[in-house]
């Protein structure tokens, strides 16, 4: 038998929801809110140091299997982590720990016993996030979105004496928790026709390869019915946790209303659930499965595709009707959330296994763009909303003269968006137009840039922060909660355009081929099982 797992790629989860637990009781023991903070950074820390071990060590090994509690799949929970979700969990935990950074300045003014609570749904939050990467479990992937949601719900409303902050906790949690609901009876529907929860597994079986052997026996009922039926509620929950049109109408009231440090955590949660779409659309009912079975899967991917790029033009057009520099800053990610669909709907286009590369590259190069900027824009937007008191661009116009990090991070994030050379968000949407050329459809590379030209106009109203001609004087402190995260993220910003010549391409195709080419997913699973028994 082969050696087991190696423990650290099943304790994140179980860590953080064990710390997640205790901190309302720290909260009400120790009344300091700088042990709080020190507290909610440390585990934030630490999280982010394992996410960097585990994605070093999948690189090495490019997938693993790991049982939970030693009950080995499709009987218990697995983890299967590739390079995909490993590198996936990686930006995410980068940014949870830049938003809890930052959270140590924005909650300065709170009680120690209020503040728990937040770094409560925090830990939470980052608990739900790695749980859904790195499972293999769709159901497992359930109980883990649930987490995230849930914690959602409750940072969104902590200004709870604000009716709006309430009125969009309830918006988002009533249609997430609709939404949840159908993602569970699509898992039931596929236990049913495939009796397993296990994702490799059902990529062995999604293809009808009677050859693979496996534990989980056959098939019952109409399998093609059940299975189209499955993902396509599939599709319409995760498209709804991403907020991609029609469905976005919960993200505005959200990002707005939630604190500053927590908008700048929910790109983390659309990203998640993107990955979601691409984990069922490509490794587990991918080409040649039984989805791709008259045309069913096509016409997914068709759909996101339109629906792609209406977010992108709906997105951009809203951008420039806003004055609160908050909800500009939602529907840019709408509108760029419009763009990552547009590169997975190409994949409808590919010809061949190898043509998926370039689309479904551009996909995740672009949604590591958006999450970066957009965490790091807001970030900036709440330096100086904390000292100004107010966050309507026409109030805070110019204000970034004295807030130089905060000008220095908007314009680079902005830029970033709008796709200019040398940042790595001209080169994600160069792939995006490479893509649609590539696969012959010049209508969307036109439109995707229609859509980037209208943007210009919101994204313009964010530059007059730092470029243009205050009314006002203010005396804006920049404290190191927001500058320290500020600028590692505005590094990271540019080192994605410089780096991509000299390794972040291969980087990002090896990605790419991760969620795409599936044979090394299926095989360390049957591996794993093989190992099992002498």
């Amino acid at each position: 038998m082969s050696m087991p797992p190696n423990p650290l790629y099943g304790l994140i989860p179980p860590l953080l929801i064990s710390l997640a637990f205790i901190t309302p009781l720290l909260g009400m023991i120790v009344k300091d809110k700088r042990f709080l903070q020190l507290y909610a950074c440390s585990i934030a820390v630490v999280t982010f140091l394992l996410s960097i071990v585990i994605l070093g060590d999948i690189f090495a090994k490019n997938v693993v299997v790991y049982p939970f509690g030693g009950w080995p799949p499709p009987v218990g929970i697995a983890y299967e982590i590739d390079k995909l979700n490993a590198f996936l969990a990686f930006i995410a935990s980068a940014i949870i720990l830049a938003s809890v950074i930052s959270s140590t300045a924005y909650l300065n003014r709170y009680k120690a016993s209020t503040i728990s609570y937040l770094y409560t749904a925090i830990i939470g939050f980052a608990t739900g996030v790695l749980g859904a990467l790195y499972t293999g479990d769709i159901f497992n992937l359930f109980v883990m979105m649930e987490v995230l949601c849930i914690s959602l719900y409750v940072m969104v409303s902590f200004h709870r004496t604000k009716a709006e902050a309430i009125e969009a906790s309830i918006k988002y949690s009533l249609v997430s928790i609709v939404a949840l609901v159908f993602y569970f009876l699509s898992t039931v529907l596929i236990y049913s026709a495939y009796q397993t929860l296990t994702m490799a597994d059902l990529a062995i079986k999604s293809t009808l390869n009677t050859n693979l052997a496996t534990l989980s026996g056959g098939y019952f009922g109409d399998i093609h019915v059940v299975t189209a039926i499955a993902m396509a509620l599939i599709i319409w929950v995760f498209t709804l946790e991403s907020a991609l049109f029609p469905n976005h109408f919960w993200l505005p009231d959200a990002i707005s209303e939630a604190p500053t440090p927590i908008s700048a955590m929910i790109p983390v949660a659309e990203a998640v659930a993107t990955y979601v779409i691409i984990r069922y659309l490509f490794t587990i009912f991918g080409p040649n499965t039984i989805l791709s079975m008259n045309n069913v899967r096509n016409v997914m991917l068709y759909l996101l595709l339109i629906l792609g790029i209406i977010a992108s033009i709906v997105g951009s057009i809203m951008m420039a009707l806003q004055r609160d520099a908050k909800r500009l800053l939602g529907y840019s990610s709408i509108s760029h959330i419009g763009f990552i669909y547009t590169a997975i709907g190409l994949a409808a286009f590919a010809s061949s296994p190898e043509a998926v590369e370039l689309p479904l590259t551009a996909a995740i190069f672009h949604m590591v763009n958006y999450v970066i900027s957009s965490s790091l824009l807001f970030l900036a937007v709440g330096a100086i909303e904390i000292s100004a008191g107010s966050r309507i661009i026409d109030e805070i116009t110019g204000l970034g003269k004295y807030a130089k990090v905060a000008s220095i991070s908007i314009v680079l994030g902005v830029f970033n968006l709008l796709g200019l050379p040398p940042l790595g968000g001209f080169f994600s949407k160069l792939m995006i137009y490479q893509a649609a050329l590539t696969s012959n459809q010049p209508l969307i590379f036109i439109l995707v840039v229609i859509a980037t030209a209208i943007s210009v106009m919101g994204y313009a109203k964010l530059l007059l922060i730092p470029f243009g001609i205050s009314r006002k004087e203010v005396k804006i402190r920049e404290s190191l909660g927001f500058s320290i995260p500020s600028i590692a993220l505005a590094i990271s910003i540019i080192l994605l355009g410089l780096l991509l010549p000299i390794g972040l391409m291969d980087l990002l195709k090896n990605v790419a081929q991760a969620a795409y080419a599936n044979s090394q997913y299926i095989a360390e699973f049957i591996k794993y099982m093989k190992s099992l028994w002498p």
